[in-house]
């Protein structure tokens, strides 16, 4: 059975947390602080983690912060949870290593769905054991870690730069639009998010691949289209 940790200092979050995800067929823990939750994530290893943001003493970032840094619970697949929609919020915790982000106020009973689709697409996660990698070519992108290899040489990546190069390898070959990186990579709604934030996040990673920006072949700019990786 999938192990959730459910973590909130509000115990009628946690209830409702609780009660959907059991009724959802999920084995569910609940802790009120980001210690607690720290010290059951090394004694339980759940699959993954609901982690509210806003708490006292340690908040949901910082528990984030460690739990990455661990090499052991490095790939733990983590739902922040936040009433901070901002998007300068949610790229601090995309860029801390965060998979998904629920904003308060939100209807409990989408939880389950999201867990699952997080689960199927989780690095080395229950359901794909088999792969640590994507390749395209000669790029390679190491799903167990942010890097990525490009013919010899190893690159370094942010936690945005990972998603968004593996959302554009898993299209290899077809343009993805603006729209729908904010989507699949910030999780904006259609028609929501600022298009200069994939722009300025491609330009980085183009610089981080060495890519020539007025004559780009790992990352290509199809006018009208969006971006592509080759095949």
């Amino acid at each position: 059975m999938t192990r959730i940790l459910a973590v909130d200092d509000e115990s009628g979050v946690l209830h409702s947390i609780k009660r959907v995800l059991e009724s959802a067929g999920y084995d569910v823990t609940t802790a009120s602080s980001g210690a607690e939750a720290l010290e059951l994530i090394h004694q339980q290893r759940p699959d993954l983690v609901v982690l509210d943001i806003i708490m006292p003493e340690m908040d949901g970032l910082e528990v984030c912060r460690r739990l990455r840094a661990d090499p052991f619970l490095a790939r733990l697949p983590i739902i922040f949870l936040t009433a901070k929609g901002r998007p300068s919020d949610i790229e601090e915790g995309l860029d801390i290593g965060a998979d998904k982000f629920l904003v308060k106020p939100f209807e409990v009973v989408e939880l389950p769905a999201r867990i699952r689709a997080l689960l199927r697409r989780a690095p080395g996660g229950m359901l794909d054991q088999a792969a640590d990698s994507i390749q395209v070519g000669d790029l390679t992108l190491m799903l167990t870690r942010t890097e990525a290899r490009l013919g010899d040489r190893n690159i370094d990546l942010t936690a945005v730069e990972h998603r968004l190069l593996h959302c554009l390898m898993l299209h290899a070959g077809q343009p993805v639009s603006v729209d729908q990186l904010l989507q699949d990579v910030w999780e904006y709604p259609p028609g929501v998010g600022d298009p200069k934030l994939v722009h300025v996040h491609i330009g980085n990673l183009r610089a981080r691949l060495g890519d020539d920006t007025r004559n780009p072949r790992t990352i290509l700019n199809i006018r009208g289209q969006g971006y592509l990786v080759p095949s």
